[in-house]
């Protein structure tokens, strides 16, 4: 193993020489250190038979990397793609097929589901149609991917598809949360907003608050109290010998465990769990409905919370495994082994469902290495020291393997991935922020989700579960804010820190207050999806993203628009928007196709959606050159730090007042009026553009971040 470990090292090194002769020195020793590290652990702790095993892995491991630093850079890349996404695969098909314990889905867990995906369908049908809501930027992104997904098994191009899919895990947008609806798309109908949103609720939302219902009984059942019950008063011996004999087992002592058994069993029938569960998926929904709002327009993020609360329940069995007494190794060690694995590969599938679950699953890491790590000083020399190096080696060493496709693609240039720069623009003043929050969660919600984790964690004896969960979500969240101030879906992030306390809190009361239980649910949802929402939104006491909005007031004047822009757009003759608020943006005009939803969104492709973000997407570009019809928002329009989005705004102005690039374009005198003020003014060609004007502008463009001091 440790020969096998040496040669991957070198491998590792040879690839990241190949991919990236300029990477600094201190990345290839970071890569080939921790795999070095790791194969050594392993080298010294496996047993011989786990040894053999995985000194013929790490073998392989080395032969494919070496195998990718020996081709060109994209048949590297592919190559990666593919090795990573078959073990990922294999991985999961074998934990799978050697688990002793199968799942069990019982008909009440089922019915539950059904019923929860039928209030879901409900209440996104009226979402959508009383807001008579439009899809644009993120929310139709996915739905373009789906059917991009349905348009190529429609016209059987597999090839394509498996590996556009494969390769897209280095993707900002991974193509794995569209494959299945867009499957669903090619079944039925390609453009079908109907199906697609369908598909969202039964893939995605109605399994997370399922999961999230599920976490919450854990929680609740870690806060439950069997010596609450009152022993019975004992009887006094009637003679020495007996009490002598007695105390090793009074009979009162007999009955208690009897009870606690009886009462343990009580609340373990089916009748009873079923029960607890319906009404944590109840609270999960009213506690926190902008998730399932979210959704239900269209982003498919929410699902990512199965596969978080999979990892807490992971991450707290290993925490559990590692903190047993010495001894049973036979059934420890390969137990730890097998959930360090299965923790890896759900960390790493967070990753690929969307990017930023990353930070989730750093969370979890962080929140695990401090479980551990109080265990291992409680314990001292009576810890399981072997079983936690070999479950670090491999959780590491099946990470790397799994991120290998992300590796290769990063490795020439680690610094374009400097997110923290890169997304500065994204970044709101705390006031907005906090406005925001309020809007999305609401300050009664808050405080009862506080009040729930403060009630569970005086009344639980192990808050193991409790401290993953809230710690996970505090971390993921603090590491999130280093990036960027989060959207609306980004909230999913903390939403087990917001839903868990609640849900698993009103478990508790309702098996000793059914009634209050129940009050509590009404009164919330009162408060989170009822009309009472929007009177005390003023405050920031309640949510509103759980509401339905007001329709657009410029739906007529946006297909008036719509209808002029596809009269006039041709390929050799584009129509181009300058301009990136909600109200006007290149990309609003790409999806106007929604509101004739009889027609094809291929039309669009006639259209040019500008670059919006400065750091994200740089200066204007050639693609101007192609721009027979510029349409410009007037005022100009932006929806982030206008220091960042010069890129919108220099050539907006130019257009505006008629220099610059404007010079060679005139006012044609239509303008289309737009809801909050906004006019989208359209200018027609006169002079072609150039390269040189292209030159000219991108200088200015220089120029006006140069005057903001980047």
């Amino acid at each position: 193993m440790a020969l096998a470990g040496l040669t991957l090292m070198a491998s590792i090194a040879l690839l990241l020489y190949r991919a990236a002769p300029g990477a600094p020195a201190i990345i290839v020793a970071g890569f080939t250190g921790v795999t070095g590290l790791a194969a050594l652990a392993l080298a010294f702790t496996l047993d011989d038979a786990a040894l053999f095993k995985f000194t013929s892995a790490v073998a392989a491991a080395a032969g494919i990397v070496v195998l990718c630093a020996l081709v060109g850079p994209d048949a590297r890349l592919g190559l990666a793609s593919f090795a990573s996404a078959t073990f990922g695969v294999g991985l999961a098909v074998w934990l799978a097929r050697t688990a002793r314990a199968r799942p069990k889905v019982s008909w009440p867990l089922i019915a539950l589901f059904a019923v929860t995906l039928a209030l879901l369908s409900a209440y996104a049908a009226t979402l959508v149609l009383v807001s008579r809501d439009l899809m644009i930027a993120d929310f139709m992104t996915y739905r373009g991917l789906a059917m991009m997904v349905a348009r190529l098994a429609d016209a059987g191009a597999w090839p394509v598809l498996l590996s556009a899919a494969v390769q897209s895990v280095t993707q900002d947008y991974s193509w794995a949360p569209a494959l299945v609806p867009g499957f669903l798309l090619a079944l039925t109908e390609p453009t079908s907003r109907a199906i697609y949103t369908f598909a969202l609720l039964a893939l995605y939302a109605a399994p997370a608050a399922l999961a999230l219902a599920i976490l919450a009984r854990d929680c609740a059942r870690a806060a439950e109290r069997p010596s609450a019950i009152p022993p019975p008063r004992p009887e006094a011996p009637r003679s020495g010998l007996e009490g002598r004999v007695g105390s090793h087992d009074h009979p009162s002592r007999r009955l208690l465990r009897r009870l606690l058994r009886m009462r343990l069993q009580l609340s373990l029938t089916p009748r009873n769990e079923a029960a607890k569960l319906a009404l944590g998926v109840a609270a999960v929904l009213v506690a926190y409905p902008a998730a399932m709002a979210v959704a239900a327009r269209g982003m498919p993020d929410v699902g990512g919370l199965v596969l978080f609360v999979c990892a807490l329940k992971l991450a707290e069995r290993l925490a559990r495994l590692l903190g047993l007494r010495q001894g049973l190794n036979a059934r420890v060690e390969p137990m730890t082994r097998r959930v360090a694995l299965a923790l890896a590969l759900t960390v790493y599938a967070m990753f690929v469902f969307r990017r930023w679950y990353a930070f989730a699953g750093a969370g979890i890491v962080v929140m695990l290495a401090l479980e551990v790590g109080s265990i291992a000083l409680r314990k001292g020399a009576r810890f399981r020291w072997r079983d936690a190096i070999i479950a670090a080696a491999i959780g590491a060493l099946t990470l790397l393997a799994l991120l290998s496709p992300v590796l290769v693609d990063w490795a020439p240039n680690f610094g374009a991935h400097e997110y923290a720069n890169t997304y500065a623009g994204y970044r709101k003043a705390p006031d907005v922020f906090l406005r925001e929050l309020g809007d999305w969660v609401g300050l009664i919600p808050a405080l009862a989700a506080l009040a729930g984790a403060m009630f569970l964690w005086t009344r639980s004896a192990d808050t193991r579960l409790l401290r993953l969960t809230l710690g996970a979500a505090a971390v993921a969240g603090a590491l999130f804010l280093r990036i960027q101030t989060p959207y609306i879906h980004h909230l999913d992030l903390i939403a087990p820190a917001i839903v868990v306390p609640i849900a698993a809190s009103l478990i508790l009361i309702f098996a000793r207050a059914p009634r209050a239980a129940l009050l509590g649910i009404a009164a919330l949802g009162a408060i989170t999806l009822s009309p009472l929402a929007a009177a005390l939104t003023s405050s920031g006491l309640a949510p509103i993203a759980g509401l339905p909005r007001a329709p657009r007031a410029d739906l007529d004047e946006l297909k008036r628009l719509k209808d002029w822009v596809d009269e006039r757009a041709k390929p050799d003759a584009k129509v181009c928007g300058l301009g990136s608020s909600y109200t006007f943006s290149g990309q609003l005009m790409s999806e106007l196709w929604q509101l004739r939803p009889e027609r094809s969104p291929s039309g669009s492709k006639l259209n040019v959606t500008m670059p919006d973000v400065d750091t994200v997407e740089g200066a204007p570009g050639a693609a101007l050159k192609d721009c027979a019809i510029i349409i410009v928002g007037d005022p100009v329009q932006t929806h982030l730090d206008p220091d960042y989005q010069q890129t919108v705004i220099v050539p907006s102005r130019e257009m505006l007042t008629g220099q610059g690039i404007g010079a060679k374009f005139r006012r044609t005198g239509e303008v289309f009026h737009l809801e909050n003020g906004v006019s989208a003014i359209v200018f027609e060609r006169v002079t072609p553009l150039d390269g040189a004007d292209i030159a000219a502008l991108q200088a200015r463009w220089r120029a006006a971040r140069a005057a903001l001091g980047f």
